[in-house]
């Protein structure tokens, strides 16, 4: 029985046409201008908002890294960042101050004080690049408290979505 060993030279291949820092993706840095919508869906009502955002993103060279960070028009600041991948998807995982994307955006938790963001449910965020636009649309929950009858709260669960759109 005759036994098939990979030579060394394939090996010494393999190893050296490994590169650490991933594929290259597409350089996206530069300041964006946009609009954020947060549209929050439950029971009681269906509210939209929208409010003007900045984003300022660099490249981190690092298997496909982009970080920055977001400005809204009210002065609300904070981390924005995720991976960028070779076909211009992308995920975004930090918006806004951790542990979730969207909860520590100060600006959205001030339009909605009666809604907490702290315990919201969200995971990354897709995205895209199409041209010189970033699209992110995402959704999550929240636990939002409404008044009722006599003063008691209602904890409702809450949908929200997010649409970003900036160039």
């Amino acid at each position: 029985m005759r036994r098939l060993w990979p030579s060394a030279a394939l090996l010494a291949a393999a190893c050296v046409s490994f590169d650490p820092a991933g594929p290259p993706v597409r350089d996206i840095a530069g300041t964006y201008a946009g609009t954020a919508v947060i549209r929050l869906v439950n029971t009681f009502e269906t509210r939209s908002d929208t409010f003007p955002i900045t984003l300022s993103l660099r490249n981190t060279g690092y298997r496909g890294g982009i970080t920055g960070s977001y400005r809204t028009a009210m002065g609300d600041t904070g981390p924005f960042s995720g991976t960028m991948r070779t076909n211009d998807s992308l995920n975004i995982y930090v918006f806004g101050d951790p542990p979730n994307p969207i909860a520590g955006v100060a600006a959205i938790r001030a339009r909605y004080p009666w809604c907490d963001f702290s315990r919201m449910g969200i995971g990354p965020i897709p995205g895209t690049f199409r041209g010189d636009s970033l699209l992110v649309d995402g959704e999550g929950s929240v636990a939002c408290f409404y008044g009722v009858g006599g003063g008691f709260l209602l904890n409702v669960h809450t949908q929200v979505i997010l649409h970003l759109g900036a160039s």
